[in-house]
């Protein structure tokens, strides 16, 4: 059970942070929010620094030394909170209904934060000695939007670093409770297709002589896929990483029924090669095109008839290891050209999210595994991909990190969206389990120090 004055205390900072709108598409409340977040690792025992973003300001804490290099990261920017009148209680009020508590960031990704900071306190209440390993606690003020400044932050402020762990700045949790670690996250490229055939609107009788560009953008569009949902771009597939055995393994025995994701989605209509074995594995391991939204034209009440002058369609890929978002943008462009589309400009949005995907046997997954069975009393649920995206890639491809993603999201969370909240009693049973993890982690390197300094053969470390 934990500590009345922990969950309290808790209670407290999540307030203190909500209440700030530090809103990063607006570049509102970031610094007084970073300063905040300062102040709470300052005051749990961390050498602290704030640097400069493009945005927002990044906060580093740093603490210990020894053979292992644990990086957290987290966030503490967070969506708009439009639309408002949606929400039932102010959005940057931290409230409390039904043993939830609500309030933009709430989950993402300030409860999140501070879950695992309460957890390191109870942790050091219990061992305040030095820390035998380096821990790099990184919180980002930009991740709302992409984080535009992190690869170049941590090439130039933590140049030469290596890292084993970076603790993701969220995990899941199911609807039954059960607890998701996730091993990977795909990448993301986001464009928008422009269109112009005249120098204005048209009369619609004009359509007998000039181009439509709604018509050739929806071409344009329904060229990049079939009716299964297969992406008909030459090359595409080439450098697609195929699942190993284990994470084909993990993916074929689904966590919960399709059933189920269509009651919960509303989804009414499934690509012709998905059914009830087959959703999950195409949620870990396929890439997917998603047509985001069409403009151009009128669209107005009654009919106006106009032959439209300019068009856009905003286009998303999710992508898998080892499919690079830029390389993506150029078989987009060659394939547009190739079919007779050369004239539809192409703008490019969001091409540097890269997917990640960590071994999925690695000894903190496994040390995770246990110690969130033990503090939420449910089996985990390891998951070899998210079909989310967020910028890991650094962290992988510079410091060499594993990384691995275990929080206290849950499927009701409403992330992004009018009333966003957590579970208290998961809130609270999180806390319990960070504590546990930073001591296994301690542990771990005791151990891994003591297999470097034990003598071989008898003779001298």
């Amino acid at each position: 059970m934990l500590p009345k004055e922990n969950l309290q205390r808790a209670r407290e900072d999540l307030r203190r942070l909500v209440g700030i709108p530090s809103v990063s598409a607006r570049g509102e409340g970031l610094s007084e929010c970073a300063e905040a977040v300062r102040d709470l690792l300052a005051g749990a025992g961390f050498e602290t620094e704030i640097c400069d973003g493009a945005i927002g300001p990044f906060v580093v804490g740093e603490i210990g030394d020894g053979p292992l290099t644990v990086i957290v990261y987290n966030h503490y920017d967070v969506q708009p909170e439009d639309p408002v009148s949606l929400w039932q209680s102010s959005p940057f009020d931290l409230s409390e209904r039904d043993g939830r508590w609500y309030g933009r960031g709430v989950a993402d990704d300030k409860g999140e934060f501070v879950s695992r900071l309460e957890g390191w306190r109870l942790f050091r209440e219990q061992h305040s000695g030095p820390l035998p390993f380096r821990l790099i606690w990184l919180v980002d003020g930009e991740e709302e939007i992409g984080s535009p400044s992190l690869k170049a932050f941590l090439k130039t402020r933590f140049s030469g670093v290596k890292a084993d762990i970076c603790w993701w700045e969220y995990g899941e949790i199911d609807s039954s409770g059960r607890p998701i670690i996730l091993c990977g996250f795909k990448g993301v490229m986001a464009v928008e297709l422009r269109c112009r055939t005249a120098s204005a609107d048209l009369h619609s009788s004009l359509g007998a002589v000039f181009d439509n560009p709604l018509w050739r953008l929806a071409a344009a569009t329904a060229s990049l896929r079939d009716g299964s949902g297969r992406v008909l771009i030459d090359g595409f597939y080439d450098t697609v990483r195929q699942p190993t055995q284990q994470e084909r393994d993990l993916a074929a025995e689904p966590p919960f029924s399709f059933d189920s994701l269509v009651r919960a989605t509303g989804g009414r209509r499934v690509l012709d090669c998905i059914d009830d074995t087959r959703f999950y594995e195409a949620m870990n391991f396929a890439p997917c095109m998603n047509v985001n939204g069409f403009s151009g034209g009128y669209a107005g009440e009654g009919a106006k008839t106009v032959l439209p002058a300019e068009g856009a369609v905003k286009i998303d890929f999710r992508l898998v290891p080892d499919q690079d978002p830029q390389h993506i943008v150029s078989l987009l462009r060659a394939h547009l050209n190739r079919h007779g589309f050369a004239d539809i400009d192409l703008l490019v949005h969001d091409a540097n999210v890269k997917p990640v995907r960590s071994s999925t046997d690695h000894w903190f997954i496994q040390d995770a595994k246990e110690l969130l069975e033990r503090h939420l009393g449910q089996t985990v649920i390891v998951q070899p991909s998210s079909p989310a995206s967020g910028t890991s890639h650094p962290f992988v491809e510079q410091l060499g990190a594993n990384v691995v993603g275990i929080g206290l999201t849950h499927h009701g969370a409403m992330l992004h969206s009018p009333n966003e909240n957590i579970i208290v009693a998961q809130f609270e049973a999180m806390i319990a389990c960070s504590a546990a993890i930073f001591r296994r982690l301690s542990e771990r390197a005791g151990e891994i120090r003591s297999l470097k300094t034990a003598p071989m053969d008898g003779g001298t470390p």
